[in-house]
């Protein structure tokens, strides 16, 4: 890292949510980065730093370069990242680098894709089932995305008595959120019954646990704290954090320990901050068994605790820590990068009918099946 000069999340936006055939990915793209621009109070030409992540259904060689081109920006930081989920995560972090670095002022980082509407059913079952798993020893035997992570779920409920209820209870706290706010693509109030009778898709994880499959993109402007200073409400990101494993499944060690006891450690460290501090926590959430697993890696829990802490603990707004307060990808849309617009949220006090008190917010990120890790911790400027 060349300095420890502050850096801030300036500005934050998102495209239509849900269904949106009228708009494919570098539409979705180019409307989140506006927004996010407008949030910040600036400028299009104030831009001189992109990352962007990568469309399965409208792949190019150089995305971010395609999306700079669609934008008509002048750029002196331009990164394309290819780091699954933890892809807008990763970014932030590689941009407040090159900010600290004298690279750049003021980066976008943007993420998103428009799978719901750009896929068949067929076309998007065969891209993920090509696009996760180890070709020779993993993908042969015909295992998909959901059935890795079912493995996991499956291993932590005979390690630790991990319940079927205890992870439901997961998908019923991002969903009260969402009907709180009112916002997303699914806001019905759900009840653990109805998780565990809406179909198993891989045991023991059932539909209403597996994120949504949305057409969305969501945007993020890191800034440098001189070009904080003109923004319109700044955050500051006060430590980050990677963690990276390995893709493939059969490679691990121990499927139950992910990354992100690595990429919490490092941005806990640097922020000078521990769990306890932490208010609230936008957790990556792909699948139930997910945000549950990364309660015990991050340090909020031990490991095991994950499935009681969700039970008696609580994670709704009343709760001991509040998660995914916007719904998250089970209930508000299928894209992390909406826990990173929901940290800043919470922290500008903007988090409307689910605002918690918050001094300090944690947004975490996951890649593959829990192969890459990103932590964010974020506090008032």
């Amino acid at each position: 890292m060349g300095s420890t000069q502050r850096v801030a999340v300036t500005g934050i936006g998102e495209s239509p949510i849900g269904s949106t055939p009228d708009m494919d990915s570098i539409n979705l793209y180019a409307t989140a980065c506006l927004e996010a621009v407008d949030d910040a109070g600036l400028e299009k030409d104030d831009i001189d730093g992109l990352v962007t992540g990568y469309s399965l259904v409208d792949p190019k060689l150089m995305h971010s370069t395609v999306v700079a081109d669609y934008l008509g920006l002048n750029l002196s930081y331009n990164e394309s990242l290819r780091l699954g989920g933890a892809t807008p995560f990763v970014g932030v972090c590689h941009a407040a680098n090159a900010i600290r670095q004298g690279q750049c002022e003021n980066v976008v980082i943007a993420f998103g894709d428009n799978r719901r509407t750009g896929f068949s059913k067929g076309d998007g079952v065969s891209n993920l089932a090509t696009e996760v798993g180890h070709p020779e020893f993993e993908n042969p035997f015909g295992p998909m995305v959901p059935s890795l992570y079912a493995l996991i779920a499956r291993k932590h409920m005979a390690e630790y008595g991990t319940t079927a209820e205890e992870l439901a209870t997961v998908s019923v706290a991002c969903r009260e959120h969402a009907s709180m706010r009112g916002k997303g693509q699914q806001t019905d109030p759900i009840e653990v019954e109805d998780v565990l009778s809406s179909g198993l898709i891989s045991s023991p994880l059932h539909k209403l646990e597996c994120a949504l499959i949305s057409d969305c993109a969501g945007a993020v402007v890191v800034s440098s704290a001189d070009a904080a200073a003109d923004t319109r409400a700044p955050v500051e990101l006060t430590g980050y954090g990677e963690g990276h494993g390995s893709e493939y499944i059969h490679r691990r060690n121990d499927l139950l320990y992910s990354p992100a006891v690595e990429s919490g450690s490092t941005a806990f460290e640097m922020a000078d901050r521990t769990p306890d501090d932490v208010d609230v926590a936008q957790l990556y959430d792909c699948f139930s068994i997910t945000p549950l697993m990364l309660l015990e890696d991050l340090g909020f829990c031990e490991k095991g605790e994950g499935g009681s802490f969700v039970r008696e603990r609580g994670i709704t707004v009343d709760g001991d820590l509040p998660v995914n307060t916007h719904g998250g990808e089970l209930s508000y849309a299928g894209a992390g990068v909406f826990h990173i617009l929901e940290a800043a949220r919470q922290i500008r006090g903007e988090a409307a009918e689910t605002q918690v008190e918050t001094d300090v917010a944690l947004a975490h990120g996951v890649g593959g099946v829990l192969s890459t890790n990103a932590t964010l911790l974020m506090e008032a400027w």
